[in-house]
């Protein structure tokens, strides 16, 4: 039985009041988003109002690497000078009266028990480290769900890609005006509505799209489609053109 085990048993379900600081909407943001789908957090986040994302988004700019609040945050800091201090001792003892001397046999064992000590902290501390790793993650892919589409943004050429499809650009005019500026989130939506319509055309049958695929376009229908590049002649062929005409009998 696990944290995500659970979560999965009640579907994700983890209400929170809604007047709380930046700090901790976005580190339960980053639970979220670590145990869901992509289309589900992109979902809910894209729901938010504009104050409330630019909210989250500031937090973002002011803290883009997750800051650990675990009791063990501080434990590989203090693993590295306990050893550091440790080594120290006992190489400043080799080096001045040795190991033998049976008076100084107190502070080895102090030494010694001071880098063991030092090794279980970094042990530790990496351990508590790796099992946040995925919440590192999660703590940057709500920033780039917050995020504006901005010329910072790495998901700027996704969306406008995506939004050629009508459908995904009627989506995009209607977050301008209801909401305000896209964000990371909307782009994830207006792909996933590019997949289902290219989803949807892949339930056709199979005959008519090949009809579709094999259909030969006849003149009057290229000539109405769009117009066709003329050639454009040089200046001695206007020239000549010009003086045919002014040969001809009127």
């Amino acid at each position: 039985m696990s944290r995500q085990r659970l979560m999965q048993a009640r579907q994700f379900y983890s209400p929170h009041s809604s007047v709380i600081t930046p700090q901790l909407a976005f580190a339960r943001w980053t639970e979220r988003v670590a145990v869901q789908t992509e289309l589900g957090s992109a979902r809910e986040i894209a729901g938010l109002s504009d104050a409330e994302l630019c909210t989250l988004e500031a937090e973002f700019e002011r803290s883009p690497v997750r800051p650990r609040s675990d009791r063990l945050r501080h434990a590989f800091r203090l693993g590295a000078v306990l050893v550091t201090v440790g080594g120290f001792c006992l190489a400043l003892q080799a080096l001045t009266v040795g190991f033998g001397d049976g008076a100084y046999r107190v502070t080895q064992l102090l030494s010694m028990a001071c880098v063991l000590a030092g090794v279980c902290a970094l042990v530790a501390g990496a351990y508590a480290g790796f099992g946040t790793l995925h919440l590192e993650l999660a703590h940057g892919t709500v920033g780039l769900y917050v995020g504006q589409l901005n010329e910072q943004h790495p998901w700027l050429y996704d969306s406008m890609a995506a939004a050629r499809n009508p459908s995904a650009d009627k989506y995009r005019q209607q977050v301008l005006r209801d909401r305000g500026p896209l964000r990371g989130a909307d782009c994830i939506l207006m792909r996933e509505i590019v997949r289902a319509q290219e989803a949807l055309e892949r339930t056709q049958w199979a005959r008519t799209v090949a009809e579709q695929v094999q259909r030969q376009v006849s003149a009057a229908d290229a000539a109405g489609a769009e117009p066709r590049l003329i050639r454009v002649g040089s200046r001695h062929d206007h020239r000549a053109a010009s003086g045919r005409r002014a040969g001809e009998p009127n």
